[in-house]
């Protein structure tokens, strides 16, 4: 592990950038208001009179090229003598004043005979007296250094109309852009800089432990009245048509490691829990559970998250049809009489709280939690346990103390690395097996190509394409005729399996008050009362 290496990670970057957009947007406000008080501060308006000249040779027109060759060259002369402190003078004689107040500029364009004359000065009537006064007096200047220009105007002097120097739109866009590029920077540095794990490179380089798997970023799809209302939807593997068969396939792959470990080391139950909240503890526990009731096995989701129980959510359950499981754990409730939900026919039975309970503590220190995990491991092929993330409940450990082994669920780009290490290290001194990490939230690497309908491999997701020649087969599309035979599938009712529809609400199940042990209430080795 080499904790100095980092990765940029594409989507990190745009995340944080999406994150402060605010702050480049203020960025931009203050540049631009900024600068507009500052020029106002120690404004001085200018304004500039232009013209332009012809300057011909008067050799005549015998040889255009030379003609034109020698004009730019006589051009070039004239714009080095209308800049020299005697044209000043001599405008101040013409104008009778006593300074020049002013900035006399004189550019010929490259390769032609044309010369642009400005004059710069403090007022609009100035900077125009003293073009024309330089268009009369330059006579008795340049004829007695070169005789063989002529100059012609092109376009007289005129009386400008707004300062020169203010501030225009592109000005103000130019501070605006530098504006942003400035609070974009540090932006970009402190992303690519966190010491968090941003994909899975970084995991192996950053993390002193095992990665079990990996879960792709998943988008949650939501309706529009779910929207309005600020509605938050959980992500199951078998609840959604759209979603991605790449999450769905990792949640399978981490649940046919934990029947690996079952096979070969005989550990059922299994804690999950993350370093803080929001990092997918709950819908990860949630779907691996899932997977595995799926896959024909019992299992038993447990939730032991005393301040913020979220598995009912999740699972769409009303608080109001389900037993609370914190009610039995605090004796309100006996072990004997309490009720699972069993999750729509499946092997998945669901031990869920919907409200924070004050006395959650003494469910670990009088060993109520340990008889209870006991208790359903002895009728139950795997146990998940969901746990309050660690940063905000010390029983964490406590918990992991009762389970065969525990997972540690790490969002990408959330905690850092070594704040995920010490945890790794507290997991592992609880006397449990430490199973390793699942890494959540990964993005796909970040190809170009994909940002326009294709992936890493080059193909894009168009499926027309050249195979469109095919689309002729559509004249077979005339057998749909055969659709009135649908009518036989009224016989569908006699689908003996039809009762182990997916689609259908939860149902609340009692597990046989045999299978729990009884409670004695005598002391162990540990302290606890079981």
């Amino acid at each position: 592990m080499d904790s100095k290496k980092f990765n940029i990670e594409w989507h990190s970057i745009l995340r944080d950038v999406f994150r402060n957009i605010w702050v480049i947007v203020c960025a931009a406000i203050i540049g631009v208001l900024g600068s507009y008080v500052a020029t106002h501060s120690v404004y001085h308006p200018e304004y500039t009179s232009h013209a332009t000249l012809i300057i011909n040779s008067a050799a005549g027109k015998a040889n255009a090229i030379a003609s034109l060759s020698q004009s730019s060259e006589i051009a070039a002369i004239y714009s080095e003598v209308f800049v020299q402190p005697s044209m000043q003078k001599k405008v101040c004689e013409y104008l009778n004043k006593e300074e020049f107040d002013g900035t006399i500029n004189a550019t010929v364009n490259e390769g032609t005979n044309i010369m642009e004359l400005s004059v710069r000065a403090s007022n609009p009537e100035n900077a125009f007296l003293e073009l024309r006064a330089i268009l009369e007096v330059y006579p008795s200047i340049t004829s007695s250094l070169y005789s063989n220009g002529v100059v012609s105007v092109l376009r007289d002097a005129g009386m400008p109309t707004f300062p020169s120097n203010s501030m225009t739109s592109s000005s103000a866009m130019r501070i605006a852009l530098i504006a942003m590029l400035i609070a974009l920077i540090p932006i970009v540095l402190i992303s690519v800089l966190r010491d968090t794990v941003k994909n899975k490179e970084d995991f192996a380089d950053k993390i002193e432990a095992n990665l079990i798997g990996y879960i792709p970023h998943e988008k949650k799809t939501l309706l529009f009245r779910e929207v309005l209302k600020g509605k938050k939807r959980g992500i199951l593997i078998n609840d959604s048509a759209f979603l991605s068969l790449k999450f769905s396939e990792n949640i399978n792959k981490i649940s046919g490691k934990l029947d690996y470990m079952r096979r070969t080391n005989g550990d059922k139950v299994f804690a999950v829990t993350s370093v803080t909240e929001n990092e997918g503890k709950s819908t990860i526990s949630s779907n691996i559970a899932l997977s595995l009731a799926i896959k024909g096995y019992r299992v038993v989701l447990l939730d032991f998250d005393g301040k913020k129980p979220a598995l009912y959510k999740i699972f769409e359950q009303n608080p109001e049809n389900c037993m609370e499981f914190g009610d039995a754990l605090s004796g309100k409730i006996e072990f004997k009489d309490y009720t699972f939900t069993r999750y729509k026919k499946t092997s998945l039975f669901l031990a869920l709280s919907t409200k924070y309970h004050k006395d959650y503590q003494k469910w670990f220190e009088n060993g109520t939690a340990k008889s209870f995990i006991r208790a359903v491991s002895d009728s139950a092929d795997f146990v998940i346990v969901d746990t309050a993330p660690m940063s905000f409940d010390g029983s964490v450990t406590d918990v992991a103390s009762f389970c065969d082994a525990v997972m540690l669920v790490v969002r990408t780009d959330r905690v850092y690395a070594p704040i995920i290490n010490d945890s790794i290290m507290v997991l592992k001194n609880t006397g449990s097996q430490f199973a390793g990490c699942v890494l959540n939230d990964v993005y796909d690497d970040f190809v170009l190509l994909n940002q326009f309908g294709s992936d890493e491999t080059g193909y894009t997701h168009n499926y027309g394409g050249h195979y469109s020649k095919y689309s002729k087969y559509g004249k077979y599309g005339k057998y749909g005729k055969y659709d009135k035979y649908s009518k036989y599938s009224k016989y569908s009712k006699y689908n003996k399996y039809r009762k182990y529809n997916f689609n259908e609400e939860l149902e609340d199940v009692e597990i046989n008050p045999d299978d729990m042990p009884k409670v004695n209430f005598e002391e162990n080795d540990r302290g606890g009362k079981i």
